[in-house]
């Protein structure tokens, strides 16, 4: 605002002839090398080098040093500006009794229909609300009246998509270097460096400071213009909390996308390519207001455009210009709305709430539900009360609690959420991809086996966990009475994981899969897995392919697996057939390459007992099972 206000008054001294210069012998060298300095926070996140190219000894010009620092900070600023990768250069020759000095980018260049009205007064290439970039189209006019003032020229050539020059020609002062006080030019550059140091000093504060502290609540600012962003990382730094700034929508989005996780964002509207509107529906695809609140910072107040920011998605408004106090006091309120939400999240997870289309704990009601098609994920420590015998209630309480805390995060990683801790069993959903859920899957053995390795260094016993997966429609609801309300799943595609679970332990595998996950899965995912038939449970008319994964399985059991999975094929394929005697020998054989293959043990005995005491009656391969 106080840069926009100065141009103003600026154009308006020099549109009546009010404004005057104070002339003396500059040195443009020093003069370049602290429009650079201060011009750096403005490349921030793109790939480009500034560069002053000023002989040292080039001759002193006659000119106002703030001015002649306006002028070069308007084209510098500029250069940057138009200019995604490469350089901004500055550089200077004697041309009689001028000096050139010249702005020259790699930018996007101007087209040669515009370039006769670059000096025009408040002159935009474009003005819409995602404009590509930013600007009142004062600079340049007012560097255009500034230079004329001194008695220079000015002109620009550029060619689309190479870039643009920008020459002032400025007229030499009477005085030489050799005349002029050394001490005059020593202060000069003492100046020069002050204002440098000043810049640098109090941005290093601000990262050494942020780099520090890592349990900040954490705020991204995600606005176009240079200054806005400056004025809202430094109020924010200096009130405690972590800032990341970002230039534009697509950059913070990028982030989100990559992992990054922040507890609020301010989001300018006005911004190149993608609106701040477009930035905040993006973000609600994914994100709850409650988890991510947005605070939209605009210059744009009416009645309209609240509402449309609101419709967006967003959680509050801040208008330009704002107070320090306004800012920070809207901020921690919506910090504070956030965690109370957080904590909330941690009973009923947020994507319980979007399944049953609420956005906050507070608007859900009894009643409240939703049919959904999902995996179930269901995980159990393998004879957890012999373990628990030889524990205390304490050791117990902390063995589960650190069992659990490591396969949550495991679940979330893979787009699922836990939806029950059952003491030491894990019941979680996936509601997107079949496939994300078997990779948890695989994920949590994986897990299992480095806790085993800690156990064991630790003086316990290594413990083994069995998983199931079942995919179907369940539905997702709140169940209770006026005075208790609990989240619940209730459907048979609960049971049937359940029951998937429980054959790990009929058949000593340590992840079952059902036919519906199986058939979701694609052909890579397919690898690693093994047919073990059809099962009927108890109470269920349709009986159900079962099948063993063993991609989580100690990688030497996985490769020798691999390695006679076609000999374990064929040897079900007979036992299917009823040709025990047949069958047991091929698992015989599958065993001797795998002592430790569960699976191929379980089928030899089955075939063992049917060769010795016959088959049963009405025996069709279909396992029938009572218990879990």
């Amino acid at each position: 605002m106080a840069s926009l206000i100065n141009d103003i008054l600026d154009f308006s001294k020099l549109k009546n002839q009010h404004l005057h210069l104070r002339l003396r012998a500059v040195d443009i060298y020093s003069v370049t090398n602290v429009v650079l300095a201060l011009s750096k926070p403005l490349i921030k996140g793109k790939p480009l080098t500034l560069i002053n190219d000023i002989p040292q000894d080039i001759p002193l010009i006659n000119a106002d040093e703030d001015r002649l620092e306006q002028i070069l900070n308007n084209l510098v600023g500029n250069a940057i500006k138009f200019t995604p990768e490469g350089k901004v250069k500055i550089a200077a020759k004697e041309e009689g009794s001028y000096v050139a000095l010249s702005v020259t980018d790699t930018g996007i260049g101007i087209p040669e229909e515009k370039i006769g009205n670059v000096f025009n007064s408040f002159e935009q290439l474009d003005s819409s609300i995602t404009r590509e970039f930013e600007g009142t189209g004062l600079g340049l006019a007012i560097t255009k009246q500034l230079v004329e003032l001194h008695g220079g020229e000015i002109n620009v050539i550029s060619q689309p998509g190479k870039g643009s020059t920008f020459t002032i020609k400025m007229p030499t002062s009477d005085q030489k270097r050799e005349a002029v006080s050394r001490q005059d030019l020593e202060n000069q550059k003492a100046i020069s460096q002050i204002k440098i140091l000043n810049n640098s000093t109090i941005r290093d504060d601000t990262e050494i400071k942020t780099e520090l502290d890592g349990n900040r609540l954490k705020v991204m600012i995600v606005d176009d213009e240079p200054v806005n962003r400056e004025v809202l990382e430094n109020q924010l730094n200096m009130a405690g909390y972590l800032v990341t700034s970002v230039t534009g929508g697509m950059e913070a989005l990028r982030l989100l996308e990559q992992g990054e996780s922040y507890d609020l964002m301010i989001l300018d509207i006005m911004m190149p390519g993608m609106s701040g509107y477009e930035v905040c529906e993006k973000l609600r695809e994914k994100y709850l207001p409650s988890e991510l609140p947005v605070v939209m910072l605009t210059a744009k107040n009416l009645e309209p455009d609240l509402v449309e920011g609101f419709n967006a998605g967003a959680n509050d408004y801040l208008t330009k210009p704002f107070s320090k106090n306004e800012l920070l006091s809207r901020v921690k309120t919506h910090l504070n709305l956030h965690r109370i939400h957080q904590a909330t999240g941690k009973f009923v997870p947020y994507e319980f709430l979007r399944s049953i289309g609420r956005d906050t704990i507070t608007e859900v009601e009894l009643g409240d539900h939703a049919k959904k098609e999902v995996t179930v994920l269901f995980s159990d420590i393998r004879d957890y009360t012999s373990l628990s015998e030889q524990m205390s209630p304490e050791e117990n309480f902390n063995f589960v609690n650190a069992f659990v805390g490591r396969m949550g995060p495991v679940i979330h990683d893979y787009n699922g959420f836990v939806n029950q801790y059952l003491g030491d069993a894990i019941m979680a959903l996936f509601p997107d991809e079949i496939e994300k859920a078997l990779e948890a899957a695989i994920h949590m053995l994986n897990e299992c086996q480095d806790y085993n390795a800690q156990r064991i260094q630790d003086g316990w016993l290594p413990l083994s966990i069995g998983i199931g997966l079942h995919a179907g429609p369940l539905v997702m609801g709140i169940i209770g009475d006026k005075k208790r309300n609990d989240p619940a799943t209730i459907s048979d595609t609960v049971n049937i994981a359940s029951w998937m679970e429980g054959l790990t332990k009929h058949y000593g595998a340590n992840l079952i899969i059902s036919e519906s996950v199986y058939s979701h899965l694609s052909h890579n995912n397919k690898k690693n897995i093994r047919f073990l038939g059809k099962v009927k449970v108890k109470g269920k008319q349709q009986a159900i392919g079962a099948y063993e994964c063993f991609a989580g399985d100690k990688e030497e059991i996985c490769l020798l697996k691999n390695k006679s999975i076609e000999l374990f094929n064929e040897g079900l394929n007979v036992f299917f057939n009823k040709e025990f005697s047949q069958a047991g020998a091929l698992f015989d054989r599958v065993i001797k390459q795998n002592p430790n293959d569960l699976v191929a043990q379980y089928f030899r005995k089955q075939a063992a007992k049917y060769t010795l005491q016959g088959i049963p009656e009405n025996w069709t391969g279909i396992e029938k099972l009572d218990t879990k």
